[in-house]
């Protein structure tokens, strides 16, 4: 049996998670939190936590695998989530790179990995996979902002639903996936996420770090799971992080 920590209410369940991991707590392990406070995404990004209505979650893992590969986890879990998502609603799930979760061209959720410093032993290397999902939240949840862009499970099935239910399915695929992933490799697993991607063919454009805008065609993630596109010029631009959305125009 994994071991499962509730609480109530914390800033961030990834933090609480990684103060476990450092401490040596084994694969699976996992931190679930009824309200976050300090809920974050990607690139400093706030991650809107609406109290009792989501799944706000933090899962060890220590899989037997390459440092090098560890940047992978995060397409890996987006398998595993969209997965449940479908088996939970009985709605299509896609996933728009890296990390974010849709359902009928709406964010439902989110995907938030870190890693330990690449500096320790193999064996003491681990990944907290942060998992956030808009489960029965309505309408009214959601800052005025986010309400053409945000859906959760009950908008779109009218279901209502027992989170930690969703929780216990969620981490189970997930370890599921990462035990496929260690032992079979990331081909198949791409695969399958490759027939969900919500950017694929679409007109889109990534802002990175520096500042700097690429247009162009998403192609999809290649076998690193490096993203590409293809701008009006033929060339073709990976992407290795920054913030990717779709454009409005050509």
């Amino acid at each position: 049996m994994y071991p499962v920590h509730f609480l109530e209410s914390t800033d961030s369940t990834n933090r609480i998670a990684k103060e476990l991991a450092e401490k040596g707590a084994p694969h699976g392990t996992a931190v679930l939190a009824a309200m976050q406070t300090g809920g974050r995404g990607r690139l400093g990004k706030v991650w809107e936590s609406v109290p009792g209505k989501g799944l706000y979650c933090s899962i060890i893992v220590r899989p037997e695998i390459d440092i090098e590969n560890y940047a992978r986890i995060t397409l890996v879990t987006g398998v595993a989530v969209a997965k449940i998502v479908e088996e939970v609603t009985g709605k299509r799930c896609m996933l728009k790179w890296p990390n974010d979760i849709y359902l009928k061209g709406r964010k439902c959720g989110g995907i938030l990995t870190e890693s330990s410093p690449v500096m320790m032993d193999n064996q003491e290397m681990y990944a907290v996979i942060g998992i956030g999902l808009n489960i029965n939240s309505s309408d009214e949840d959601f800052p005025a902002e986010l309400r053409t862009t945000a859906t959760s499970f009950f908008m779109e099935s009218g279901g209502n639903y027992t989170i930690r239910e969703v929780f216990a399915k969620v981490r189970d695929q997930l370890l599921i996936e990462l035990d496929e992933f260690s032992t079979t490799g990331f081909t198949a697993i791409l695969n399958r996420w490759r027939k969900r991607d919500y950017l694929l063919g679409q007109w889109m454009e990534c802002v990175g770090y520096d500042g700097n805008i690429v247009r162009g065609i998403a192609l999809g993630p290649d076998s690193e799971g490096r993203l590409f596109l293809r701008d009006e010029d033929g060339v073709e631009h990976g992407v290795l992080s920054g913030d990717v959305r779709l454009a409005k125009s050509r």
